[in-house]
């Protein structure tokens, strides 16, 4: 279950990330990838821009707490637990 620590949130992730079935693995690091590059872009084009840091961090956490009011409103059918 997800909290407000950052660092327990991370070790959840690691430890679903862990569970993914071979067939899905891949998937999901490209996913993962995909994110990590745009968001590495907006680093190289914008270094050390706090608005730019603030704005990506707000987009991330708003797609967590997408991802977690799904799994409140259909309990047992949220995108994370699809996985498991």
């Amino acid at each position: 279950m997800f909290t407000d620590s950052i660092d327990e949130n991370c070790e959840v992730l690691k430890e679903l990330l862990r569970g993914v079935p071979p067939s899905q693995r891949q998937r999901a690091a490209k996913a993962a990838a995909a994110i990590e590059k745009v968001f590495m872009g907006l680093q190289k084009d914008h270094p050390k821009d706090p608005a730019v840091a603030l704005g990506a961090a707000f987009a991330i956490y708003m797609i967590g707490q997408r991802i977690v009011e799904q799994a409140k409103e259909s309990p047992g059918k949220g995108l994370i637990q699809l996985l498991s």
